[in-house]
C-alpha cells in the first residue's frame, strides 16, 4: 500500500476556539442507525501515556459505521509548503460564512485530502447541522458515511506521519485498504490548549 498523505508541517496555524467551544458540550448525543450523528461521537477517546515521545498515536486503530455527514468546505490547491497558512485561513473564512448564513457548526474542523502530488487538493471545512449556502469560496460538501478506520493521534501537527503509518500497517495487517480520500479531524484547539504534546488529532480512513 502506497503512503497515504504527504505531511504538511505546521497543520493548521489556527483551528477556530470559539467554534471548537461551541460545539463540544452541547453536541454530545448517542448514535442512532440511519439518522444523523454528531461530530463528536466520532471521537473514541484513549489514554494519554506520559512516558511516550512526543507525537505518538492514543490508542489501537478501531472500526467504525458513520452516517454521512453535510459540509461546509473550501477546496484548496497548493504547494506543501503552503499547507498550513492554506488551512488556517480556510478554517476561519468557513467560519465566518457560516456565521453569516445562520448555519451551526455540528463538529470541529477537518482537512480530507484529495491529491497529494505534485500539489496537495484537500477541502477544508466543518460539518454543518444543514445544507450549507454557496458563499464566496465556501461550497456545500460531504463526509461520506459507512465503515471508516481511525485512530487518534496525540501530538503536534508535524508528527502526524506516525501516526497515519500506524493507521495504514494497521488495515494492511487486516487486509483491508482505504476505499477513498483520508480525512482528519482537528479535537484541540491551539488557542486553549497552547502545549502542542497534548493536541488531538484523528485520522480517518473510509475501508469496503
Amino acid at each position: 500500500m502506497g503512503r497515504p498523505v504527504r505531511r504538511h508541517p505546521d497543520g493548521p496555524n489556527r483551528t477556530p476556539g470559539a467554534a471548537a467551544r461551541n460545539w463540544s458540550a452541547a453536541q454530545r448525543t448517542p448514535i442512532v442507525c440511519g439518522k444523523e450523528v454528531r461530530m463528536t461521537e466520532l471521537l473514541h477517546p484513549a489514554s494519554h501515556n506520559p512516558r511516550a515521545g512526543p507525537g505518538h498515536a492514543g490508542g489501537a486503530p478501531e472500526i467504525h459505521r458513520l452516517a454521512m455527514r453535510e459540509t461546509a468546505v473550501i477546496a484548496i490547491d497548493v504547494a506543501p509548503g503552503e499547507m498550513g497558512p492554506a488551512v488556517g485561513a480556510a478554517i476561519m473564512e468557513v467560519e465566518a460564512a457560516m456565521r453569516t448564513a445562520g448555519v451551526d457548526l455540528g463538529g470541529p474542523p477537518f482537512a480530507r485530502y484529495l491529491a497529494f502530488e505534485p500539489r496537495i487538493r484537500a477541502e477544508i471545512g466543518f460539518p454543518v447541522l444543514r445544507p450549507a449556502p454557496d458563499i464566496g469560496r465556501v461550497v456545500p460538501g460531504r463526509l461520506p458515511g459507512g465503515r471508516v478506520a481511525s485512530i487518534v493521534h496525540i501530538g503536534p501537527y508535524d508528527t502526524l506521519e506516525r501516526s497515519y503509518g500506524d493507521l495504514v500497517r494497521w488495515l494492511a495487517e487486516m487486509g483491508l485498504h482505504p476505499s477513498g480520500p483520508l480525512w482528519e479531524v482537528y479535537w484541540s484547539d491551539p488557542d486553549a490548549e497552547p502545549d502542542p504534546a497534548t493536541w488531538r488529532t484523528e485520522i480517518f480512513a473510509p475501508i469496503e
